[in-house]
This record gives C-alpha cells, structure tokens and sequence, in this order.
C-alpha cells in the first residue's frame, strides 16, 4: 500500500514523527496525484491499537476492491492520510505530478527543546 497524506502539511508532520530531530533531512520530495472520487473513509475500533490498524490495513489490501481509503492521522485526528492500493486494477492509471523538491524548515529541528 502507498501511504499518502490528504494535505502537504500532514504529509510532512507524518515523516518528523518519524525523524532523528538532531539532523536535517535532505533530498525530499513531493508528487501529487488527482483522484476522480473522495475515498471513503474506513472506520475502526482501536485506531492507536497498531495490530488492529495492520490487519485492517492488509484485509483492505487483499480485497482490493477499492483504489483508495482515508483514514484518521493519529497526530492530527481531524485530518486525514490516504491509503492507495497497488493491487487495484486503477492504481496503475494514477498520473503524478513531477516530484518537487521539499525542504524541512531548519526550525523543526532543535536538539534541546525549550518549554514555552
């Protein structure tokens, strides 16, 4: 599965959660790809239970009867990641922009975080 953000934005705070704050990244980039219909939203229990999440996940997957599912980010509930299926028969029809480079602002990556 492809795991993409519905806003630039989420996409972004979706990598730092996973960063070594002490380094910079370097070299990122974004595409965007224009879907014909809003993907419907999957509804679960337990979506900070990451087995619960994974098995939904592969289940949606393996079905591949939809191109396309949103689902609630965990760092920002009210907004949403896109998940896109690689084994649906439209995934392959998908038409990106060309990848634009991406550049972390140097600000979100403090080694000794203040308090405010």
């Amino acid at each position: 599965m492809l795991y993409t953000a519905q806003n630039l934005s989420l996409a972004c705070l979706e990598i730092l959660v996973h960063l070594d704050k002490s380094q910079l990244p370097r070299g990122y980039v974004w595409s965007e790809a224009e879907l014909h219909e809003t993907p419907t939203l999957l509804v679960f229990e337990g979506v900070n239970d990451i087995a619960s999440c994974q098995a939904q996940g592969h289940s949606w997957v393996n079905a591949a009867n939809r191109l396309a599912i949103r689902v609630p980010s965990v760092i920002t509930p009210a907004e949403f990641n896109i998940l896109l299926n690689p084994r649906h028969s439209a995934y392959a029809g998908l038409v990106w922009s060309d990848p634009r480079p991406f550049r972390f602002d140097p600000r979100l990556f403090i080694a000794e975080p203040q308090t405010l």
